[in-house]
């Protein structure tokens, strides 16, 4: 049954998690439940449901945190609300300022978060940033890097070196029609400098999630024509993936990476 459940933003999940809190709250109090019960239910029934979806679509505890933050900050203004309109007193300026500071830290939160998992929208992204040789900007986050990474940077060189030398091809086919949760087919043609097909090769597909490396895939390819290499992959949600191929002939190693957006942008 927790299969069922569709992968939603954090935009989705956060107002639409709030919007369901405040109408649980007003109709707890038409059922004359308590203020304060009704306020601690308004921020712990739409929580409970957010771990539940959590457990099928995972974003990480950072996001787990801004909808706690959220949830809880919006039961203490409909508690305090209440509680006003019980007394007919009318809220001071002081606390009115303290909520307002907490909501606009959780809508920030959230607009943060939805940029490093999903990236600008490509309208934004065309009109502030510029657009080399007209190819699509990436602006979703890249992940951590170590602090001696730059250790590693002339390996990655010589790789590079080694590529150019060897002149092989990779023809990518499907990733454009990949959808999350739902299996599709890859296909990749590799062939030499001369046009040669790459044969009985060892390649493997990665796929790595911009926003949570737990959903980090690999995905061994089996031939199945000469120089042909097909695989089925199921990407668990959709966002800023970067596919990555590795093959290994003999003592010869290439490797050749994709940025795509799986699902809708």
């Amino acid at each position: 049954m927790l299969n069922l459940i569709p992968a939603l933003s954090i935009a989705e999940t956060l107002f639409g998690g709030l919007v369901f809190a405040i109408g649980l709250y007003f109709l707890l109090r038409l059922l004359r439940v308590p203020n304060f019960w009704a306020a601690i239910l308004s921020a712990v029934v739409p929580f409970v449901l957010y771990i539940v979806y959590s457990t099928q679509h995972w974003g990480g505890g950072d996001v787990l945190a801004i909808h706690f933050a959220l949830f809880l900050a919006n039961a203490g203004l409909l508690g305090v609300f209440g509680s006003m309109r019980q007394k007919q007193q009318a809220m001071h300026w002081a606390p009115k300022i303290i909520i307002g500071f907490f909501i606009f830290l959780a809508i920030s939160n959230a607009i943060l978060l939805s940029i490093a998992g999903r990236g600008l929208p490509q309208g934004l992204t065309s009109i502030f940033l510029p657009s080399p040789e007209n190819q699509r900007v990436h602006t979703a986050f890249p992940g951590v890097m170590p602090h001696d990474r730059n250790k590693s940077y002339q390996p990655h060189l010589e790789l590079i070196e080694q590529q150019q030398a060897l002149g092989w091809r990779i023809q990518w086919q499907g990733l454009e029609e990949l959808e999350p949760a739902q299996p599709g087919q890859v296909l990749v043609e590799i062939t030499d400098e001369s046009g040669a097909e790459i044969s009985q090769a060892e390649v493997t597909l990665n796929f790595w999630r911009m926003a949570n490396s737990r959903d980090d895939k690999i995905y061994p390819m089996v031939e199945q024509a000469a120089g042909q290499y097909s695989v089925e992959v199921n990407l668990p949600d959709s966002g800023r993936w970067v596919a990555e191929i590795l093959v290994k002939k003999d003592d010869k190693r290439y490797r050749k990476q994709e940025s795509l957006f799986i699902g809708s942008e």
